[in-house]
């Protein structure tokens, strides 16, 4: 799940993705950033290849990390692929980023490992039981498949979604997570996540078929999903596409109903979801409720989302753990108008983790916010010096160059090297409207902005 609330993306890094100081329940054990090594452990295995790509500044991922993939109800999972994360903005995994690229983190795929396929995909968090089924289900069929059995339609239809979706072909995605919903019957334990997708490639459309259809679909089975990842994020895109599609049949009434069930989600402790996800939640319903000038009942949510965070982050069993919970915690306090608090603890986490860019990155963008800009350009100083050239420095500089601007300085520099980097990314992380809009601030300043690469 994706939080649209606050432009805030400088989220919370931890050790290796996958490696936890004690063996986990599960068993579970990543080959981390070997995409070559695991392929050919996976062929000689004769194994599906679980795939995890990540980064250090996602919570989503450091979620599953902490929370789903050490559970001891993934252990019946262990041995049913070969497990590898890929940190996406390592150079060293430049080749793995361009062929599979991801519409947002943390996405996991399941890959045959002799053609390269993509056979399963999952994007955003799950609960254990729906990643144990993921793998089980889709590993199953592949070997029926591999034995020439049968697959089932509906698992087919859903391949061939995930095969248009990694394409960023979303009308051809739409149609065959459409046809995967059609053939699904309703007590198949995939049915909820092809929901979900079905829903999300329709807002991905961004159009007014696809908001109107995706309203038709969410108003039949809003009520009907589980307290669980793709439950909240139909509840998400109902919303968004209520949102866009006013007038289409039932609109009004299904954002009444989805802020309701984004509310109740986020307070049910209960519920399949992890702390992560209902502070998504939290943060989203504030959004929407904000965009419908309901100010008061969205400070209320916030209030609740940081007191859950808070709670979290005390119950934490060590400080990267904790760290998980910075972002969202930054986001919150920002939004409440509680600086001070956001400031107080990112100056304690840059001391406990003196060697992580985060800490710092996201306390220039409190001291901004706070017109302490001086401060703000040292501390966003410490954060670059300890960053790698990938997407996450890209932001970081931008930040940067907003930071100069309002000291008075000359930002023109810092441009220049945000666009050269920007230019050496692998295609798949490059936005061109990120750099249009570079390219406009240096004419803006009456800059030449650096020859093309």
């Amino acid at each position: 799940m994706l939080t649209t609330l606050v432009a805030l993306t400088l989220l919370a890094p931890a050790p290796a993705p996958h490696a936890p100081a004690a063996a986990p329940a599960s068993g579970i054990v990543f080959i981390e950033d070997d995409y070559r090594g695991a392929l050919a452990r996976a062929k000689a295995e004769n194994k599906p290849l679980f795939l995890d790509s990540w980064a250090t500044w996602c919570h989503s991922c450091l979620s599953m990390r902490s929370f789903v993939f050490p559970d001891a109800g993934l252990r019946p999972a262990k041995d049913a692929v070969v497990w590898l994360s890929v940190e996406t903005e390592a150079e060293k995994n430049r080749a793995v980023v361009e062929k599979f690229p991801a519409d947002g983190l943390p996405t996991f795929l399941l890959i045959d490992p002799f053609t390269e396929q993509v056979i399963g995909r999952w994007q955003g968090t799950s609960s254990v039981n729906e990643m144990r089924q993921f793998v089980l289900d889709t590993t199953q069929a592949w070997r029926n498949a591999q034995k020439g059995g049968q697959v089932s339609e509906a698992a087919r239809a859903e391949q061939q979604g995930h095969a248009a979706q990694q394409k960023q072909e979303y009308p051809a995605a739409v149609a065959a997570y459409r046809r995967a919903l059609a053939l699904s019957a309703r007590n198949d334990p995939m049915r909820p996540a092809r929901v979900s997708l079905l829903a999300s490639a329709l807002a991905r459309l961004k159009t007014p078929e696809g908001y109107r259809e995706c309203v038709a679909l969410a108003t039949a089975e809003l009520a009907g999903m589980p307290a669980s990842p793709p439950g909240g994020d139909l509840a998400e895109h109902a919303a968004e596409c209520a949102v866009k599609a006013p007038d289409a049949p039932g609109a009004k009434a299904l954002l009444t109903a989805a802020l309701a069930r984004m509310d109740a989600l986020a307070g049910d402790s209960k519920a399949a979801l992890s702390v992560d996800d209902r502070s998504d939640l939290y943060a989203y319903l504030a959004d929407q409720l904000d965009e419908l000038k309901r100010h008061d009942e969205a400070v209320a949510a916030m209030r609740k989302r940081a007191a859950m965070l808070e709670a979290a982050a005390a119950a934490a069993p060590d400080v990267a753990t904790a760290a998980t919970f910075d972002a969202h915690r930054v986001e919150t306090y920002l939004y409440l108008g509680e600086a001070p608090k956001a400031e107080a603890l990112l100056a304690k986490r840059e001391k406990e983790m003196p060697a992580d860019y985060n800490p710092p990155a996201r306390l220039a963008r409190v001291l901004l916010e706070e017109k302490r800009a001086p401060e703000a350009e040292a501390a966003v100083d410490r954060a670059l010096a300890l960053m790698s050239q990938g997407p996450r420095k890209v932001g970081i500089l931008g930040l940067k160059a907003r930071i100069l601007e309002a000291e008075g300085k000359d930002p023109t520099p810092v441009l220049r090297e945000q666009l050269a980097l920007f230019r050496t990314l692998p295609s798949t992380q490059q936005n061109p409207e990120t750099a249009k809009r570079i390219e406009a601030e240096l004419k803006a300043l009456g800059a030449a902005p650096t020859a093309k690469r």
